[in-house]
């Protein structure tokens, strides 16, 4: 297994104003920043696989670093229950020193936020909104899809998720994010802000991510509409989004296109969005050698920025043992 550590120093953080139709101004825009209000949360761990894995397996692992958060918060929980009973069975009393000090050493092993980011194998996801409406006929097409150009790609398989959102594809040449974090880590930040934040922080990789030799960066305007995710244009997406929530702690996040077999999605409804097409880096830069590594890395950056996360630390794997 390769493996290595890298610490990343972000610059000075710029606000990226804009306006959102799907949220209001009093809820969610970055003219409200948000930055961390508890120590886990200074820095913001990536682990990115460097290899495919099986869309299965990259949820498995997701799943580990989700309950790792939902573990700590249960534990937290009980502490503070402890804690109101003590003080009720006895007005007045206090813990001592010593085992306020074994309480914080206990706290301070929550896990820090978490960004996972994949290439899968080829997968057609279904979210909760046609969870109860998918036809066994329509998974079958989905299944049996022979790209145009990918030929050689493992047979897709029709997996059902958690997230919100309808049926998209995830596969080779698309860099898919998983953001694991407690919202309640942050300073006034419900979903809806991570779900701008994370439009954000892909609008500006797109634009800002070096390329080449000469690292000169893409520059591809990219922006929101009314649907969720990011788009070239009114009708050409070229990122996906969807997450899932359970006691404040997040899971799934964004997939964006960098150069899959767009066949992949053309031939089907996305997003149940009839009148859209998917796009990709590749496909409106022909000429550009930007990789998924590249998009990973300028991604989960920027996402930091827009965090007010100021360091991020990176660890690189083909994959990862899990004991299940």
């Amino acid at each position: 297994m390769q493996k290595y550590h890298k610490v990343v120093k972000l610059r000075k953080w710029t606000p990226f104003y804009r306006s959102y139709k799907e949220y209001s101004s009093d809820t969610c825009t970055l003219k409200s920043t948000t930055y961390p209000i508890e120590s886990s949360a200074n820095v913001l761990r990536h682990l990115e696989f460097t290899k495919p894995i099986t869309f299965e397996k990259g949820l498995r692992i997701q799943e580990k670093f989700v309950r790792a958060q939902l573990d700590m918060k249960k534990l937290k929980s009980n502490i503070d229950k402890k804690l109101i009973e003590l003080h009720e069975q006895n007005v007045g009393s206090t813990i001592n020193e010593h085992e306020q000090l074994i309480l914080n050493n206990i706290l301070e092993m929550k896990p820090n936020p978490i960004v996972l980011t994949f290439e899968f194998e080829p997968t057609y996801t279904g979210g909760k909104r046609i969870k109860k409406t998918i036809t066994e006929e329509e998974v079958s097409k989905f299944e049996n899809f022979v790209p145009i150009v990918q030929k050689d790609n493992p047979k897709p398989k029709f997996v059902q998720v958690e997230r919100g959102g309808q049926v998209t594809f995830h596969g080779p040449g698309q860099m898919v994010a998983y953001i694991i974090m407690d919202l309640k880590s942050f300073h006034n930040f419900p979903a809806k802000c991570l779900v701008s934040a994370i439009e954000n922080a892909t609008i500006r990789t797109l634009n800002d991510v070096p390329v080449g030799e000469d690292q000169i960066t893409l520059n591809m305007n990219a922006k929101t509409t009314e649907e969720t995710g990011v788009w070239i244009d009114d009708h050409e997406k070229i990122a996906s989004i969807g997450i899932h929530v359970r006691r404040s702690i997040t899971s799934h996040g964004v997939c964006i296109n960098v150069s899959p077999d767009l066949s992949y999605l053309n031939n089907f409804v996305m997003c149940g969005l009839p009148e859209s097409r998917a796009t990709s880096i590749l496909e409106h830069n022909p000429s550009s050698a930007v990789s998924v590594h590249d998009i990973s890395t300028t991604f989960v950056r920027e996402l930091a920025m827009s965090l007010g996360v100021k360091k991020v630390e990176r660890i690189q794997l083909d994959d990862l043992d899990l004991d299940d």
